[in-house]
C-alpha cells in the first residue's frame, strides 16, 4: 500500500513538473546568453518550441502553443557584440516563473511610464511591458519582454 502510495505521489508530482517544462526561467535565458547559436537552437526544441526560418543572419525565431489559445514567441538576435532576445508571451504563468526566478539576482528595478526596466546580475537588462490583447479580453494580456545582455557577457563557441 505505501509502495503504491510512492509511485501515485511520483506520478503526481512529474505531472506537475511536465506543466512548466515549456517555460523560461532565469537559468534558461543565461544558458541561450552564454551558449553559441547551435546550442540554443537544440535548447529551445528540446523545450518544444518550433524554428521558424529567418532570412537575415544572426537571428533565430521560435514559436510554442501552449493549451488555451496561448501562444509563446521567442526571438534571438546577435548582432557580434550582444544579444537580444525578445519574448512575446500571452501566458501570464510565463511572466510570473520569469520575474520570480529573477528575483534574488535583481540589482535594480525601474517603473516608467508603463515600461519596467530590470537589471539583473549576470544577466543583462530586462524591459517588460504589459498590452491589452486584441480583440479586448479582461483576463488575457500580451507580454512583451525584451532582454539585453551585458557586454561583458559573451558567447562561448
Amino acid at each position: 500500500m505505501k509502495i503504491l502510495l510512492v509511485i501515485a505521489a511520483l506520478c503526481f508530482s512529474q505531472m506537475i513538473c511536465q506543466a512548466q517544462r515549456n517555460l523560461l526561467a532565469y537559468e534558461d535565458i543565461l544558458y541561450i546568453i552564454t551558449n553559441n547559436a547551435q546550442k540554443a537552437d537544440d535548447f529551445m526544441q528540446s523545450k518544444g518550441y518550433t524554428k521558424h526560418k529567418v532570412k537575415k543572419a544572426g537571428n533565430l525565431k521560435y514559436h510554442l502553443s501552449l493549451p488555451g489559445n496561448a501562444a509563446s514567441d521567442v526571438e534571438i538576435r546577435n548582432d557580434g557584440k550582444r544579444i537580444y532576445i525578445y519574448l512575446a508571451k500571452d501566458e501570464l504563468n510565463q511572466v510570473n516563473l520569469l520575474v520570480n526566478s529573477i528575483s534574488p539576482f535583481v540589482l535594480s528595478q525601474e517603473d516608467n511610464s508603463g515600461i519596467t526596466s530590470i537589471k539583473v546580475k549576470d544577466l543583462g537588462m530586462i524591459y517588460m511591458t504589459i498590452n491589452d490583447k486584441v480583440p479586448y479580453s479582461p483576463i488575457r494580456k500580451d507580454y512583451d519582454i525584451r532582454i539585453v545582455s551585458d557586454k561583458n557577457i559573451t558567447t562561448y563557441n
